[in-house]
């Protein structure tokens, strides 16, 4: 069999077939080599010929080839509802085609895939461009009793059950080009959403946080000797570390209420995900619908919240301007307003307002006046048998407060905050409050500040019924001030009833926030105090965190010694000297075992020996070689100073 594959010349003029012509005479055109006939009276299986398996033809058929050639038909026996390949030239001269398969690939193992399809397939057209003059098409594949009898057909089908898309399987019996195989490709197009991203985002959970260092010690935990300490005591407590660990999760995940109908980008901020998931038709403002969302800003990369009104046309130009007066408003204890724009991107005229995103955060209504919260409540009063109030004193005062400085400077302003209601106050941490969704109330009921000292009183009002409402469990019960005050000179002070009096009488031109301020006056200084105090607790958490990478880089030094191959061409620089007491106290650090040989992983003990290590204390330890043969008695302030000096080697580049 030669190694050439010939050629076979496409005849313009014969769009039904395509004759087989022998190879001309030319200098390199192979000669066929005589070949001898098998002996007679020997009856031995004729193998099936490889120029059958590979071309689908033998062109030594007829000159003496001795192999089965049962598989090659000619082409005249093709019936006219066999697949024909039609060849369109514009020119009358033959189109020479040279087949590149190599005769060794018969040898190549026979390719079965795990699954069929089990559907017949349809009808499909290709079109290949071999060269720019000439364009080859084939007709579609029929069932399988149509094929060719060709010798692999199972291997043929099984690979047209294969397709790139979400189509119907295809059958290609020529290649295709480069262009062809992305027209073929089922691309997401710009407009498209990403549904494996969107379909699976709620399914894969990010990794857990480390609980087991943040949580508390167990309560039945047996007493420690003087010397002794647990994992926790060498972190920040434990509810503040996982406050702010959760707090950063929150800010980078996206929410599990994320909905596929949300636009992509919202003027500068995309990734958008409904944080207000309570009701799925949203909620009213003002009697207009809204929602709650969070974003990704493109331009600072910071997160923010998109308060959208849907549906809302402005009849006020002047309205937005609003907005520039409260981005004046710079309080610790209001949501900072950043911008306002109206957009289509919903498909409507919406209104939106971005503001400040505090992570974790929930409104006042949710922690105490929801029915969750009254039902623990009332739980709880039940186990310890008290009928003490929900809310402390205390923490009523610290509200007070905070609400009275944030109206102080609203009002100061010329503004009103028009917000006052337990749903649109955030609790942002342990008795920390601030004013949302400022600003809104002013845009859509735009008066041109005609109406602002009627605001203002309206505030002072809101503000005596949150209060209320929050000292006896109940929204209702500013419906009935007579019992609801009852309940109130029965477990809170004089101050707090008086107070609370002020707040709901008739509005008049002396009636301000600054009077207000007045009466809380004591306990102002004791919110004060109390913020004081907490910051110091902060400042004392904070210097022992301050330093909290000096383990990362006394153990990078370590590692950069212990197990070095060669250094200063001596291979063995790492095993002696100074080097290898470093090797010892990494044994006695972090490769001790049990009298079973069981390893032992103690977490404190590694923390502690590194502490001081780093400190340098003069206090002696035994280290033991893993032979068991030798030991040396050495303190931390020896091995500090060996890490030293052979660090300084490593970085000097001398021994």
């Amino acid at each position: 069999m030669q190694k050439s594959l010939g050629q076979i010349v496409v005849p313009s003029h014969s769009p039904a077939a395509i004759p087989i012509v022998a190879p001309s005479d030319g200098p390199n055109s192979p000669t066929p080599k005589p070949v001898s006939k098998p002996l007679k009276g020997i009856n031995v299986p004729k193998r099936q010929c490889r120029n059958v398996i590979i071309h689908g033809f033998c062109k030594y058929e007829d000159k003496g080839c001795e192999f089965n050639h049962d598989g090659n038909k000619p082409p005249q026996e093709i019936p006219e509802n066999k697949p024909k390949l039609r060849v369109q030239s514009p020119s009358t001269r033959p189109t020479t085609m040279v087949s590149t398969v190599s005769a060794d690939s018969v040898n190549a193992p026979v390719f079965v895939p795990k699954f069929s399809l089990e559907a017949p397939l349809p009808p499909v057209s290709t079109t290949v461009e071999s060269t720019p003059n000439e364009e080859i098409e084939t007709e579609p594949l029929t069932s399988p009793e149509q094929e060719y009898n060709h010798p692999m057909p199972s291997l043929t089908r099984e690979f047209s059950n294969f397709s790139l898309g979400n189509d119907s399987p295809t059958a290609q019996a020529l290649p295709q080009t480069p262009s062809q195989m992305l027209n073929s490709m089922v691309m997401m197009q710009p407009e498209q959403t990403d549904q494996y991203y969107y379909m699976n985002s709620a399914v894969y959970q990010r990794q857990p946080l480390q609980y087991h260092l943040y949580s508390a010690p167990p309560t039945r935990m047996p007493k420690l000797a003087a010397n002794q300490k647990t994992i926790q005591s060498f972190f920040m407590p434990d509810d503040l570390r996982e406050q702010l660990t959760e707090r950063n999760e929150k800010v980078l995940t996206i929410g599990s209420t994320h909905d596929q109908s949300l636009p992509q980008e919202v003027h500068i901020y995309h990734s958008l995900s409904l944080l207000d998931d309570t009701s799925s038709n949203g909620g009213k403002f003002f009697g207009h619908t809204s929602w709650v969302y969070k974003s990704v800003c493109s331009v600072d990369g910071r997160s923010y919240v998109l308060v959208r009104i849907a549906d809302c046309r402005l009849a006020n130009e002047l309205a937005m301007s609003m907005v520039e007066n409260w981005k004046r408003i710079r309080h610790c204890n209001v949501v900072a307003i950043r911008d306002a724009f109206s957009t289509s991107a919903f498909d409507d005229s919406s209104l939106v307002f971005v503001y400040d995103y505090h992570p974790c955060s929930e409104t006042l209504q949710h922690t105490h006046l929801s029915s969750q919260t009254q039902t623990n409540f009332q739980r709880q009063s039940q186990i310890k048998a008290s009928s003490s109030p929900h809310v402390p004193e205390s923490t009523l005062w610290s509200y007070i407060t905070q609400i009275a400085s944030a109206l102080k400077s609203i009002h100061a302003l010329g503004l009103a905050a028009r917000v006052m209601d337990p749903t649109k106050i955030l609790v942002t941490g342990k008795n920390r409050i601030r004013l949302n969704c400022v600003c809104i109330a002013d845009v859509l009921q735009f008066d041109g500040g005609q109406s602002l000292s009627r605001h203002q009183q309206e505030d002072l009002l809101a503000f005596g019924k949150i209060i209320v409402a929050l000292a006896c469990n109940s929204t209702h019960s500013i419906q009935n001030l007579s019992q609801s005050f009852e309940y109130i000179s029965r477990f809170y002070s004089p101050d707090l009833k008086n107070t609370i009096l002020y707040l709901l009488s008739k509005p008049m031109p002396t009636k301000t926030v600054d009077e207000v301020v007045s009466l809380i006056g004591p306990h102002i200084l004791q919110e004060i105090n109390g913020n004081h105090s907490y910051n110091d607790t902060l400042e004392n958490e904070l210097s022992r965190e301050l330093e909290n990478a000096r383990l990362v880089r006394i153990m990078s030094k370590m590692a950069f010694i212990n197990e070095r191959p060669v250094f200063d061409m001596d291979p063995s620089w790492s095993e002696t000297g100074d080097r290898y007491i470093i090797k010892l106290f990494r044994d006695y650090v972090f490769h001790q075992v049990d009298a079973k040989g069981t390893p032992v992983v103690d977490m404190v003990h590694a923390i502690t020996c590194l502490n001081k290590l780093d400190a340098g204390v003069d206090e002696k330890i035994m280290l033991m070689s893993r032979d068991e043969q030798s030991c040396l008695v050495v303190s931390y302030k020896e091995v500090k100073n060996c890490i030293i000096n052979s660090f300084n080697d490593l970085t000097s580049g001398r021994k």
